[in-house]
């Protein structure tokens, strides 16, 4: 099963001076909680205030002193929980399901300043009617903003559901998750860090030994497979994503057709609980990482996130990121000078287990000497 806190009363707090209860936001770890309070200001409407470090021992400031976008993901992944259980009364015990989340991000992101972020959310939210009370679907609308300038602008989609339908679409044979974390694979060897925009080893997700496109069964636990075709979706609190196809792997040298999932079980960060699942924000990290990867040696900087949750991604069996070029931005859409975009994969059992587009941009210089002439893209990005 998947962590199950309990949720304690809290009041509405517009002061937003010290974090919520971290069983709110299905942490454990009290100094994760990045939720500072929140309040209702009308129907289906909320404000929730968060706080973001200088630094984060995972999501770090960058060598330009950028905060990681990816930060911003996490702390809406945080307001799920939250207004799930305050402003909707799911019950404790319910399990929170990620169907879909997209985020477009602030080009450039957020300067760090003398002290943490301030960051205030604005949320529109509904639900869908309740049928027998089997499914309750939340939407939900942000945005994100520090000081006068907006961040970011999201919508996700998710579910909650009771613990015997939780079971139900885990399947039997699911191990719990501290039996669960026991079975899980082994991490290959990674790739090295500055590939994948990271500082150590212990933080790469991608595997450094690239993969033809053979079996990807794997040797799993037994029931592995019966667990692999449940329900699609994955659990909120570590809720997953992915991208399609892969263009060229520049710095290491011609192009790559997939690569194995690393599963650091061991990360304080990704796993601040046992799970019996891979956490959803690794699989985000995951695309992010594969976008660095693409663009190489350019700086690659986020503009969007459209990610969609197939399948529960199984600890015991491996995964595999596979990536290519990207759709172009839609008609509707607002063009981003430079924008470029990745589709990745993430497949386990031969089957997409989760979806993702990720838009980006280079650096101006490598951008200005793209269009001069002096260098070329990267080849899967031409």
């Amino acid at each position: 099963m998947a962590f199950t806190p309990a949720v304690p009363h809290l009041p509405e707090n517009t002061a937003y001076s010290w974090p919520v209860p971290r069983e709110l936001v299905h942490k454990a770890a009290h100094t994760e909680v990045l939720l500072t309070g929140w309040r209702q200001c009308g129907e289906g409407e909320f404000e929730v205030g968060a706080q973001w470090p200088r630094d984060h021992g995972f999501w770090r400031t960058d060598a330009d002193g950028v905060q990681d976008p990816m930060l911003l993901v996490e702390t809406t992944r945080q307001v799920l929980p939250l207004i799930a259980h305050m402003g909707f009364g799911v019950p404790v015990g319910h399990q929170l399901i990620w169907g879909h989340y997209h985020c477009a991000f602030s080009v450039p992101f957020l300067p760090v300043a003398g002290s943490p972020a301030e960051v205030l959310l604005r949320l529109s939210a509904s639900r869908s009617p309740e049928h027998g009370a089997r499914l309750r679907q939340i939407a939900l609308t942000m945005t994100v903003r520090c000081a006068d300038r907006v961040l970011a602008t999201v919508s996700t989609v998710y579910s909650a559901h009771s613990p015997r339908v939780y079971a139900r679409l885990r399947g039997p044979d699911t191990p719990a998750p501290p039996e669960a974390m026991t079975a899980a694979v082994l991490p290959p060897p990674p790739l090295a860090p500055s590939l994948v925009g990271r500082e150590s080893e212990r933080e790469v997700v991608l595997a450094a030994a690239e993969d033809g496109g053979g079996n990807d069964g794997g040797v799993g636990a037994p029931g592995a497979e019966a667990r692999g075709k449940a329900e699609g979706g994955v659990a909120l609190e570590h809720g997953g994503a992915g991208v399609q196809g892969a263009p060229s792997d520049a710095a290491v040298g011609g192009s790559w057709s997939r690569r194995q999932l690393r599963v650091l079980t061991t990360s304080p960060w990704l796993f601040d609980h046992p799970v019996d699942h891979v956490p959803g924000m690794l699989l985000m990290e995951a695309a992010r990482q594969a976008v660095h990867l693409a663009a190489g040696p350019l700086r690659p900087r986020l503009t969007r996130l459209d990610a969609g949750f197939h399948h529960y991604v199984d600890l015991d069996v491996p995964s595999w990121v596979e990536t290519s070029p990207g759709p172009p931005a839609a008609a509707d859409a607002e063009p981003l000078r430079g924008e470029r975009t990745l589709s990745v994969d993430i497949t386990q059992r031969g089957e997409k287990a989760f979806t993702a587009v990720v838009g980006f941009v280079t650096d101006e210089k490598a951008d200005s000497a793209w269009e001069a002439g002096a260098t070329a893209p990267p080849a899967g990005l031409r």
